[in-house]
Order: C-alpha cells, then structure tokens, then sequence
C-alpha cells in the first residue's frame, strides 16, 4: 500500500520532471575554412531565438592552432542586430570559455564559464572573440551559406574584425562552429496547479489509509 512517504516521493518526483529542460539540441555552420582572422579577433552573426527560450551551454569552433586557450569571450546585443554594430559600445559580455584547439577544419570544443539565457522570440547579435593564441578559421560568404536554421533558432553570418570591436569590418564571412544549447520547458504548471496534485495525491493516500485500517 502507498503510504504518505511515498506519496511524498511521488510528489517530489512529478514536480522534478516538471521543472527540468527539454531537450538538448546543436547547430552547426561550416567546417571549411578558407580564410582566417588574427589571434584574438572576433566573428560577428545574428541569433533569432524560436517560441521557446534558450540556455546556451558550449560552443565549437574553428581553429588552426592545438594549443590549450582559456580565454575565449562571448558578448551579446540584446536585441539588435551585429550589422554595422561591430564597432559599437553596447556589446555585453555574457561568458568565457576554455578548451584545447583541434586543428584546422576539425572540432574545438568550447566550455563556457556559465551558461546563459536568451528570450524566445528575440533577435541578438553575437560576437565571438578568439583567445590570445589562436584565431578563428572562417569561410568567405557567398550568399548561399550564410543562413542556418532549425526548429529553435535561426542564425545570419556573418562578419569579423582582427581586433574585437574595432578596426576594418570584413563581410561576409562565415563563422565556423556549433552553438549547443538546452530548450527550456514551457509547460511547467502553474504552482496552483502543483499544491492541488500535492493535495490530490495527499488526499487518495489517506482515502486508502482509512479503508485498510
């Protein structure tokens, strides 16, 4: 017979499953470089979150170099696109990251400090800038394969600088990588809906107590 431990158990666990993330998801551009930037310039795309809002939790990139890195930056603009904002003062940092170079054309995992949320229903600009020993290896936009998109988010590329938010633009150009990010759930139930199953549940517990006694 279920008695009020388990129902207690029970209750934790339906409100645990109800208050996680969705499912995992990725995007990825290209992996085939044909140009680069200077170590420690910066790639500059637009994200438009989906219906659902985003945790972004790593990234992957290009890169040349093998070398361990750690101070990769992230830096958003709310709102706004990147075009003709590459110079601008208004990019906010959202995190770093570290990880080991792969070589040219292949994988480098990015792990970011932290993660961080974006809105459904929002455009941000991106800004990636490439740590002090290695740069990113991008590819020339031609017009065809500068747009990515899925079911959560669509992404426009691209441009970059040798110097993070500063000096000669260079449009179009590709940024090469992966965005690996969490859907968060938007059907969690009011906590209304929460107290009535937990008395619901409370209730059938002690309804069953009382019959067996």
């Amino acid at each position: 017979m279920m008695n009020i431990k388990m129902l207690k158990m029970a209750f934790a666990g339906v409100v645990l499953s109800v208050t996680g993330f969705a499912n995992a998801g990725v995007i990825s551009t290209l992996y085939g470089a044909n140009n680069s930037g200077n170590f420690g310039g910066a790639v500059y795309f637009d994200l438009m979150v989906g219906s659902q809002d985003l945790s972004i939790t790593g990234f992957d990139l290009n890169t040349n170099e093998q070398d361990a890195f750690s101070d990769f930056q992230v830096w958003l603009l709310n709102g706004t696109t990147s075009q003709a904002n590459q110079t601008s003062s208004s990019w906010l940092q959202a995190a770093t990251g570290s990880g080991t170079g792969a070589g040219l054309n292949n994988v480098t995992m990015v792990t970011l400090s932290n993660n961080f949320s974006l809105n459904s229903n929002t455009l941000y600009g991106f800004a990636l800038v490439a740590g002090s020993t290695f740069g990113h290896d991008y590819t020339n936009g031609d017009g065809s394969n500068q747009n990515f998109s899925n079911s959560d988010l669509s992404l426009t590329l691209g441009t970059a600088t040798n110097s993070p938010f500063t000096g000669s633009v260079f449009n179009p150009r590709v940024w090469n990588g992966t965005i690996r990010y969490d859907v968060v759930t938007s059907d969690v139930p009011a906590p209304t809906s929460i107290a009535l199953l937990a008395l619901g549940l409370v209730g059938l517990g002690l309804s069953r107590k009382k019959k067996t006694a």
